[in-house]
């Protein structure tokens, strides 16, 4: 749990058939790392380097960075992880909520890093950009878990009929108030699996009582916590995260790196419209004892 866990690297490797895609954007890849933890108790940081060495070895069209890249905020030397992507690779990110913690600038700090190394910050927002000669959209959302999300305006700036290739989100919970069908896939992170996986579907029980009884303000909750799904029109993928909060201890859910490529045909179109097999195939699927530890 503590020793080899934490840093015992699950890296997914999986095709995602997305509904009314560009037969010119069969095969676009994406890589997805979320959560890194930064300075976390008991993290050597080994393997988020190892993840980001394979990230570049992928040779994605893309790279999608779902928030909290330093535990609570912390000002510790990145070491190179941070670094530049890659010439020509679209970067995008969005922050989380251990991104506004620390000292105060802690955000503007990270966000001011993030874009030295060539990233866009996505805040509320919609950005175009080119791929593979065509225009396409990303949406990104500011952090759910601290209240700071607005779907609703991030998707305003998307002109109308358009259709977002990515939503990013550091919490699955925004896709509560994705509008319907106006992103083909989305991403996030935040929940690390449950760190300590205690029920199947990563979810932490007794959270929400506890904060009531705390007096803590209610926080928006997610209606998945790992794995891939179909909501609201789109694929929703959710990374266990790389790193490791409050301990550096996980159970049953390892760091996770998450690599796509995209599809426009169904590969199972004989399964029901609204059944997650129909559009995404893990290409590796790891064996039966090792995918009980995942």
């Amino acid at each position: 749990m503590i020793r080899i866990a934490p840093h015992w690297l699950r890296v997914t490797r999986l095709k995602v058939a997305l509904p009314g895609l560009p037969p010119i954007w069969r095969g676009v890849r994406i890589a997805h790392l979320s959560d890194f933890h930064l300075g976390a108790w008991g993290m050597t940081g080994d393997h988020l380097h190892t993840a980001r060495n394979i990230t570049l070895e992928f040779e994605p069209d893309i790279i999608a960075l779902t928030g909290d890249f330093y535990d609570s905020g912390k000002d510790t030397s990145p070491d190179g992880l941070y670094d530049a992507w890659g010439s020509g690779v679209p970067v995008f990110a969005v922050m989380g909520n251990h991104d506004r913690r620390g000292v105060p600038g802690t955000l503007a700090r990270i966000q001011a890093e993030q874009e030295r190394a060539g990233v866009i910050i996505l805040d509320n927002e919609a950005s175009e950009f080119g791929l593979r000669g065509q225009p396409a959209w990303v949406v990104g959302v500011d952090d759910a878990h601290t209240f700071h999300a607005d779907v609703d305006g991030a998707f305003g700036m998307l002109p109308g009929g358009e259709i977002a290739l990515l939503f990013l989100s550091h919490a699955p919970a925004p896709v509560r108030d994705l509008p319907e069908g106006r992103a083909r896939l989305m991403l996030a992170g935040h929940t690390h699996g449950g760190q300590v996986r205690i029920l199947p579907s990563g979810r932490m029980p007794l959270t929400k009582w506890i904060r009531k009884l705390r007096g803590a303000r209610d926080r928006p909750e997610g209606p998945v916590y790992r794995g891939w799904h179909w909501m609201k029109g789109t694929v929703l993928v959710v990374s266990d995260g790389l790193g490791v909060s409050t301990l550096p201890i996980r159970f049953l859910t390892r760091p996770h790196l998450i690599l796509v490529e995209l599809d426009c045909a169904d590969p199972h179109a004989d399964l029901a419209c609204d059944d997650i097999n129909r559009y995404v195939t893990d290409l590796a699927p790891e064996p039966w004892p090792l995918s009980m530890l995942s």
